[in-house]
């Protein structure tokens, strides 16, 4: 079933396509084409000219009552792919709508006209400006009082003053105007003898302020500069404390006009603001007008607890200079050169940190699909290795760490950092890994010395209390020697001898080295048999039962 099935179309006027296409695209989506108007016709479709005379199918389709549509309605119907209704297209509505829209164009011009001249009536009936007219002589009012009865005053006329004049007067007097000082403390030098009362402080109310230029923002002369890939220079470095972030924000500026010139701005803001000490001391205070003009002639000290705004390269510099001041701002904050800025796993980052025992600034890859800026030149240049801070083309470009003057680019690391903590967690993942090895070995000859049959080693004070006994502390080590505690804590350790054991039968002195040697002789021979005693028993458990017997008879025989 097509778009335009059970309707019969006929042309008139010209069209934006000749009849013959037309006609072809009328049978392709199910309708008739018809040359003449007819009483089966549904839909005529004319130009607007062919509207406007009218022309005689117009007028026959008219008095047929078929739909005058415009192309319009053809176009939206093919387009949408469903027949559309052809009220709102009929050239009929589309003429009152138009006339409508130029009745409501004339009025609307009409009645802000009206509201204007209102509005310029009620500001004259206010303030009486916008006028050229003069003021009305006003005459004087004769006195009553008994003073003034018998003279004859004549007050002048009040000349008009426009807002304007009275507004340009006010301006030319506070340009020439001269710029007053305050000076609070008067030497008595310079005091007048004569004059034994004070003179009255000046009063600071009285004084018109001097007006000062406008300063315009970079934003009305610079954009953020953008590279072939579409990436902006503008990033953002962070560094991290104790308790907040530093960062800091650094840009490329690019002109507006041509030819282009460029300029790089840096801003800093700090992790937190220190507390500020009162020691009761005075501290000089500057007229806040010298100290604006001393800001206009020298960069004020960057000082790494407080903000900071600056300029890495003065204005309307060529890019040359401009992309030069902002790559070596970014090595000074980030260790890393700008061609290095997609370290991976922060190798380079870490080794030069920990080098120079500082903690950088750290630079965010951008998001996935978002521009990245020119990536590493193929060649190697600008790039260095974990081994040291030289970077190939230092030379030709002319870097030298801390020309830029940045505040807080020698932070010292700290395991509250991004590097400093990154580098803390390496060192402790390598110190568990080596006391894991160290237990591995350890283990492994354990291992062995059993399966060797050899005792399993036991630690010095294996056998000691873990801890202190319920008389206090020990006072013999593991070893036997004597322990004596000092009262500051130290310790000291000595060695009692042992006595001379004597056996009760010696009454000579003479027969002490024979009784030791029958002593030791009778030890020798009870060791001896002990390992007699426990050789038999291993070689019985590992016999058959056979044998055992055999053994046992011989032994009964030997005994």
């Amino acid at each position: 079933m097509g778009i335009l099935d059970k309707l019969t179309i006929a042309l008139v006027g010209t069209l934006p396509h000749d009849a013959k296409q037309m006609r072809s695209w009328i049978e392709r989506n199910g309708g008739k084409y018809s040359a003449k108007i007819t009483k089966s016709v549904t839909h005529l479709i004319a130009s607007k000219e062919a509207y406007k005379q009218p022309a005689d199918a117009v007028q026959q389709a008219t008095d047929l009552g078929i739909h005058v549509v415009s192309y319009d309605w053809f176009d939206d119907s093919l387009q949408g792919r469903r027949k559309l209704s052809a009220k709102k297209y009929t050239w009929t509505v589309l003429t009152k709508e138009r006339r409508k829209k130029k009745e409501l164009k004339r009025l609307g011009t009409l009645s802000d006209g009206s509201k204007f001249r209102k509005g310029c009536e009620k500001i004259k009936e206010l303030t009486g400006s916008g006028t050229s007219k003069k003021s009305a002589v006003v005459k004087p009012r004769k006195s009553k009082s008994f003073f003034f009865s018998t003279s004859s005053l004549v007050v002048p006329p009040t000349p008009f003053v426009s807002a304007k004049e009275d507004l340009l007067r006010r301006r030319a007097e506070r340009e020439s105007a001269p710029i007053e000082t305050i000076n609070d403390f008067t030497s008595p030098a310079n005091r007048s003898p004569s004059s034994s009362v004070p003179n009255p402080k000046p009063i600071c109310s009285s004084l018109k302020k001097v007006p000062q230029a406008k300063i315009s923002h970079w934003k009305e002369d610079y954009h953020y500069y953008q590279d072939v890939t579409g990436f902006e220079y503008k990033i953002v470095l962070v560094r991290g404390g104790e308790s907040s972030m530093a960062n800091y924000h650094i840009g490329l500026l690019e002109s507006h006009t041509k030819p282009h010139v460029y300029w790089a701005l840096v801003q800093y803001k700090p992790a937190k603001v220190p507390p500020v000490n009162d020691d009761g001391s005075h501290q000089h205070v500057q007229h806040p007008e010298a100290t604006r003009l001393l800001s206009l002639v020298t960069k004020p000290t960057p000082v790494p607890e407080l903000p900071y705004n600056g300029e890495l390269c003065p204005r309307n510099s060529d890019f040359a200079t401009a992309s030069r001041s902002f790559r070596h701002a970014f090595r000074d904050l980030t260790l890393l050169s700008w061609e290095e800025r997609f370290d991976t796993n922060k190798t380079l980052q870490k080794a030069r940190a920990q080098h120079l025992n500082i903690e950088p600034f750290w630079y965010g890859k951008p998001k996935m699909g978002m521009p990245m800026g020119m990536l590493p030149q193929a060649m190697g240049l600008l790039t260095g290795e974990v081994s040291g801070l030289e970077v190939r083309g230092d030379i030709d470009d002319g870097y030298v760490r801390g020309a830029s003057n940045l505040p807080s680019i020698s932070a010292p690391l700290t395991t509250y950092g991004i590097i400093g903590g990154s580098i803390h967690h390496d060192a402790e993942e390598l110190r568990k890994h080596e006391v894991a090895r160290m237990q591995k070995i350890k283990d492994r000859e354990e291992v062995e010395r059993r399966s060797r049959g050899q005792p399993r080693g036991m630690g010095v004070n294996h056998n000691r209390p873990m801890f202190n006994g319920a008389m206090g502390r020990p006072t013999v080590d593991a070893y036997g020697q004597r322990i004596n505690y000092g009262s500051n804590g130290d310790y000291t350790k000595y060695t009692v001898p042992m006595p001379i054991v004597r056996p009760e039968s010696d009454v000579y002195p003479g027969l002490c080295h024979k009784n030791d040697q029958r002593l030791e002789d009778e030890l020798q021979q009870k060791e001896k048999e002990l390992r007699t005693e426990k050789v038999r028993n291993v070689l019985i458990e590992s016999t058959p039962e056979i044998e055992k017997k055999d053994w046992n008879s011989k032994k009964e025989k030997a005994d």
